[in-house]
C-alpha cells in the first residue's frame, strides 16, 4: 500500500456539538477533492516539515487502524491512600480503544473492551459549517448516543452525547496509531490483582452501601474483569497494573465506567466513576467463595395467576393492547427492560440465540421497554430503533418513563422491580413460574451457571 506524509498537529479549536451534519454526498465529495489539493500543495512546500509521520494512502476522512480515546470526566482525581475523592486535576481520564476500518467498500469502527467488540457502521463524515472542520459522527443507534469530533489528521476530538439526557456530553480526544489503555510500557514491580473479591460501594456511606463482587483475570501487567451486582455486571473491563494500583475502563456507547484501586495491607480502596457525575468510594478484600443472592430470588410473585387481558400496554404505533397471547398455549417470557440498559442489551442477545435452539422455537416471547425521553413519541423511535438495530422478532411494549418504582406499580403482583431487566417465565396456563432480576452476562464467570439453570426451568415446562 502506498504511503504519504502528514504533519501532527494539534487541536487547539473548541467545538460546539449539533446532533448532525448538514451536507449531502456530493458536498462531500467537494469537499475531500479539495481538501487533498491544498493537502498536495502544502505538502509540496513543506515536504521536509519536522514531525511528519507515515499514514496508509487510499483512505478518505478518517485514518484506519488503532485509535486510543480519552474520554475526560470533570473534577477529581482519587488518591487512594488517603481513602476519599480528591480534586488534583482538572479531570480523570477514562480510555476506550477502538479499530476503524476504512476501505473503498466498507466503513465502520470496532470499539474494544477487554474480550466484547462492538462494530459500529452508523458514521457520517464530513463538514461541520459550524466549525468549518471536517467531522465525523459515530453514532450508536440502539442507545441513542453518538460521539462527534473534528478530525485533522492523527487527532479526532469533540464531544459523546447522550441525546436522552438534556444537555449531557463528556469531551473526549482519540488519537491514531495508539492502542494501549492506560499505560503503554509493561512495568515488572507488579502486585497480583487476579482472584475473587468481596466488594462494597460506597462503604462510607452506610445508608447507601451495596454489595458486589469484583472477578479479575490478569496478565502481566493487563487486566481484565468485572464487577458483579445482585442486579447485573460493570460490564467488559479493561486495564492495567501498576505497582499496588490498577485502573480499569469500559466504553460501550451506554456506559462509561472508570474503576480505580490502591492495595494496602491486602485491601483495595478505590473510586468508581460514571459518566459525568457518579463517583463512588468502594473497598475490596479478598474472597475465593463470595457470592451474591440468587437472582432468582430477588423478585417474587404475590399472584402467579394473572389476569393478563386486563395489563395494557401501548405498542410501537400507540395503540394499547394486552401484554401477551392469553389463548396461546405455548411457554412465554417477559422481560422488563430498557433500549438504554446494556445488561437488557445482553439478555436479548441471549434469549435471541437461544430461542433459535429447536428445543425452544415454541416459546413466545415479549418485551415491555421503559425509556429516558419524557416524550412518548421520542421513547416509541428509540424502541423501533433499538428493535431494527438488533433484528429483534418478538413484539416489544412501551411501558412509560424509566422508573422502577413505575414498572412496580405497572406489575403490582411482584413483590417489586428492582432492576432492568427483570423476566418472567410463565407456563403453558400463563402462570408465573419463575422470576430472574438483573442478568450478569457474558462479562461474567457466573453466566454458564445461571443458563444451565435456566435452561433446566425451561424444560421442565416444555415437558409439562
Amino acid at each position: 500500500m502506498k504511503k504519504r506524509l502528514i504533519c501532527n498537529n494539534t487541536l487547539q479549536e473548541s467545538m460546539e456539538v449539533s446532533p448532525h451534519l448538514t451536507f449531502s454526498s456530493n458536498t462531500k465529495k467537494i469537499i475531500l477533492k479539495e481538501r487533498r489539493a491544498a493537502k498536495a500543495f502544502i505538502l509540496l512546500l513543506f515536504g521536509l516539515c519536522i514531525g511528519c509521520v507515515a499514514v496508509p494512502e487510499g483512505y478518505e476522512g478518517i485514518p484506519p487502524g488503532e485509535w486510543r480515546g480519552v474520554l475526560k470526566l470533570e473534577n477529581a482525581e482519587f488518591d487512594a491512600s488517603s481513602d476519599r475523592s480528591k480534586a488534583v486535576s482538572n479531570y480523570t481520564e477514562l480510555p476506550f480503544n477502538f479499530h476503524v476500518t476504512n476501505t473503498t467498500d466498507s466503513l465502520y469502527v470496532t470499539f474494544r473492551n477487554g474480550k466484547e467488540n462492538i462494530k459500529v457502521s452508523s458514521i457520517d463524515i464530513g463538514l461541520d459549517r459550524s466549525t468549518a472542520k471536517d467531522t465525523i459522527v459515530i453514532t450508536f443507534d440502539e442507545y441513542d448516543t453518538y460521539l462527534k469530533g473534528i478530525i485533522e489528521e492523527n487527532i479526532m476530538e469533540g464531544q459523546w452525547v447522550v441525546n436522552y439526557k438534556e444537555g449531557y456530553s463528556i469531551p473526549f480526544i482519540a488519537y491514531h496509531g495508539q492502542d494501549h489503555r492506560f499505560i503503554n510500557h509493561n512495568p515488572t514491580d507488579i502486585l497480583n490483582f487476579a482472584g475473587r473479591w468481596d466488594v462494597t460501594f460506597d462503604y462510607d456511606k452506610p445508608n447507601d452501601a451495596y454489595k458486589a463482587i469484583g472477578v479479575f483475570q490478569q496478565k502481566g501487567n493487563q487486566l481484565e474483569g468485572t464487577f458483579l451486582t445482585e442486579t447485573g455486571d460493570y460490564r467488559f473491563l479493561e486495564g492495567d497494573v501498576l505497582g499496588e494500583k490498577m485502573k480499569l475502563s469500559v466504553f460501550d456507547g451506554s456506559h462509561a465506567f472508570y474503576f480505580e484501586s490502591k492495595n494496602i495491607n491486602d485491601t483495595l480502596f478505590g473510586v468508581f466513576r460514571s459518566g459525568k457525575h457518579y463517583s463512588s468510594n468502594w473497598q475490596a478484600v479478598k474472597k475465593d467463595d463470595i457470592e451474591l443472592t440468587s437472582p432468582f430470588e430477588l423478585t417474587t410473585a404475590a399472584n402467579h395467576s394473572v389476569d393478563w387481558d386486563k395489563l395494557l400496554f401501548k405498542d410501537l404505533t400507540g395503540k394499547s393492547t394486552p401484554i401477551i397471547n392469553t389463548a396461546s398455549k405455548n411457554t412465554k417470557l417477559i422481560n422488563i427492560m430498557g433500549s438504554w440498559c446494556p445488561n437488557c442489551k445482553d439478555e436479548v442477545k441471549y434469549l435471541q440465540s437461544l430461542l433459535k435452539e429447536k428445543a425452544y422455537q415454541d416459546i413466545e416471547m415479549y418485551s415491555v421497554c421503559y425509556e429516558r425521553y419524557k416524550e412518548e413519541e421520542k421513547n416509541l423511535a428509540a424502541i423501533s430503533r433499538y428493535k431494527q438495530a438488533l433484528d429483534i422478532q418478538w413484539p416489544l411494549r412501551y411501558g412509560g418513563r424509566a422508573s422502577k418504582q413505575k414498572s412496580s406499580e405497572d406489575f403490582p403482583f411482584l413483590s417489586n422491580i428492582l432492576s432492568y431487566p427483570t423476566l418472567l417465565v410463565l407456563d403453558s396456563n400463563n402462570k408465573i413460574r419463575s422470576i430472574h432480576t438483573g442478568f450478569n452476562g457474558p462479562a461474567t464467570p457466573d453466566f454458564e451457571n445461571f443458563d444451565t439453570k435456566f435452561r433446566a426451568i425451561l424444560n421442565d415446562l416444555t415437558n409439562e
